[in-house]
């Protein structure tokens, strides 16, 4: 919005303190990229625990943050008292409405994530869903489509040491 304030101010008939309210919202509103990869995407089996690796920058009005800093409180005027942003990392199956992976993310300027879910069950093509969501502002939701190609495991590795595992554990 490259106005004068005055032109700004007479084209949204706002008051000054409904425009700096405005101001103080639009500064404070989450810019975040995203970038993710999959450990190993290229040869997944069906006894694999899949990796995957976010990658999350904030955009803009973070000059002076350190990396990991926290940000502050939302513009949240009517909320009862000062409010953190709250972000999310979720991976899922939408076509069996299936959660792979949940995680709560601390972000300041920048932050790097890997999550982990074990890998389907049986070989094939799979699409899952990444979202990247905040509990504080509408509108900032991500989503990102992961495709899995998962050949066969072997039978060695997939059910002989969960077994013993829970045998141990019951005795």
């Amino acid at each position: 919005i490259e106005m004068e304030p005055r032109a700004r101010e007479g084209l949204l008939g706002m008051t000054p303190a409904q425009m700096g309210d405005v101001a103080r919202f639009c500064n404070r509103y989450p810019s975040v990229d995203v970038s993710y990869s999959v450990d190993d995407g290229d040869s997944l089996t069906t006894s694999d625990t899949v990796t995957l690796r976010v990658s999350l920058e904030r955009e803009a009005n973070t000059e002076g943050l350190d990396e990991g800093a926290g940000i502050g409180a939302v513009h949240a005027p009517r909320f009862p008292r000062p409010k953190s942003e709250g972000w999310w990392l979720v991976v899922g199956d939408p076509s069996t409405n299936k959660l792979l992976a949940l995680r709560r993310v601390a972000l300041g300027r920048k932050a790097a994530v890997a999550l982990e879910f074990a890998a389907p069950d049986e070989p094939g093509e799979y699409n899952y869903q990444l979202c990247f969501m905040c509990d504080s502002y509408l509108g900032c939701d991500q989503e990102y489509p992961i495709e899995l190609a998962v050949a066969q495991g072997s039978d060695d590795e997939s059910g002989s040491d969960s077994g013993s595992e829970a045998e141990e554990e019951g005795e």
